[in-house]
């Protein structure tokens, strides 16, 4: 029987994680309130000049997309709508910082304790005319939140992984608006196999 139990942990361990079809447009995709969503992403790995970059063991996701959302007044928007899959005016950012370079699942809650300054934690924001904060979601300590790397090449420098969570309207925001979207952004499904690049921070 203790052999069978452990053949069972051991199978659902090396079960096969979802991963984008290798023909997707976007290099991350999800549901957002239960709604299609689909947006580019960059991976930065973030080096001081006195450091090898494979000394860095972490990296930053920062996700853009020109999706519309209820009440957006831009009156400049892209022509047509690519998920920022080359030019665009964007219509929200979503950040995630302090990401481990390695396989594994990683709670949002021990990544935010990790960041050097405040604003480093999770951040969803709705724009207007690509720039303008008109709402401000973050993560607020909520038990439901984890990105999981699923895969990371060194050979190609790719990171594929997964995300889930859940955001909390920032309520001391400035100018806050939009105050009838929901209180809570919800991201599920999703997935992403983004290049690693490099940024070399100034001294």
């Amino acid at each position: 029987m203790r052999t069978i139990v452990a053949l069972l942990l051991l199978c659902t361990g090396c079960a096969r994680q979802p991963t984008l079809p290798a023909d997707s447009r976007h290099n991350v995709v999800g549901m957002l309130s239960d709604s299609t969503w689909f947006a580019t992403g960059k991976a930065l790995r973030l080096v001081k000049r006195s450091e090898a970059p494979t000394s860095v063991r972490q990296f930053n996701l920062q996700i853009t997309t020109d999706l519309g959302y209820p009440g957006n007044t831009s009156a400049n928007r892209s022509p047509i709508v690519t998920g920022c899959n080359g030019d665009c005016v964007p219509t929200q950012r979503l950040h995630l910082y302090t990401i481990p370079l390695r396989k594994g699942k990683f709670k949002l809650s021990k990544l935010d304790k990790r960041r050097v300054v405040d604003d480093e934690r999770t951040n969803y924001w709705l724009l207007i005319n690509g720039g303008g904060v008109v709402k401000n979601y973050r993560f607020g300590g909520r038990r439901h939140g984890w990105v999981r790397i699923t895969r990371y090449d060194r050979q190609s420098n790719v990171i594929e992984g997964r995300f889930s969570f859940d955001l909390d309207e920032n309520l001391n925001q400035v100018g806050r608006r939009l105050n009838s979207l929901p209180s809570v952004a919800r991201f599920r499904d999703g997935l992403f196999r983004i290049p690693l690049e490099d940024v070399t921070l100034k001294d």
